[in-house]
């Protein structure tokens, strides 16, 4: 029972001892695996800092590009509807153009039409009268029974032109 006394007995030695080695274990772990641990830990947490921080910079910067493009787009709409207005202007002026040019070439057309009408009538105007002035000397011919004298047909024909020009 003495030796299980012994066993059970409490050593002051045996606990300095424990409690040097415990101290020497717990000074060897800080120094050679607390530090090391923290500075990796240290180093991780200012690696994710950075990360986070770019994150922040880089969505700073492409709300700017995106703000920029925004504006870029909104101008380019306006630029495109500016050049749609003058590209109906432009068709809109060449189609009075084409309207102006078309009516002028009418215009001359029915001057030329009134000119070639006017050349005719006159035409048939003359004709007619050779043709009235042929009746006439004939008609006169047979009224008269004889042959009239180149003076007194050009006399009929005259009263006649004048008697039907003075009947229109």
């Amino acid at each position: 029972m003495r030796d299980m006394l012994d066993f059970l007995s409490i050593d002051i030695g045996t606990i300095i001892f424990s409690w040097l080695n415990l101290m020497i274990l717990f000074f060897g772990l800080k120094h050679f695996l607390f530090k090391p641990v923290n500075n990796i830990l240290e180093q991780r947490q200012q690696a994710v800092d950075k990360s986070i921080n770019d994150a922040e910079t880089a969505k700073t910067e492409a709300e700017a590009t995106k703000a920029e493009y925004t504006e870029k787009l909104a101008a380019a709409k306006e630029e495109s509807a500016e050049m749609l207005r003058m590209a109906t202007k432009k068709a809109q002026k060449r189609s009075d153009e084409i309207v102006a040019a078309a009516k002028e070439e009418a215009s001359g057309i029915l001057a030329r039409n009134a000119e070639e009408l006017e050349r005719e009538k006159r035409r048939a105007e003359n004709e007619l009268r050779g043709t009235v002035s042929e009746l006439a000397v004939m008609m006169a011919e047979k009224v008269v029974a004889r042959e009239v004298k180149p003076e007194d047909h050009m006399r009929l024909i005259d009263e006649f032109i004048d008697a039907v020009g003075d009947a229109k």
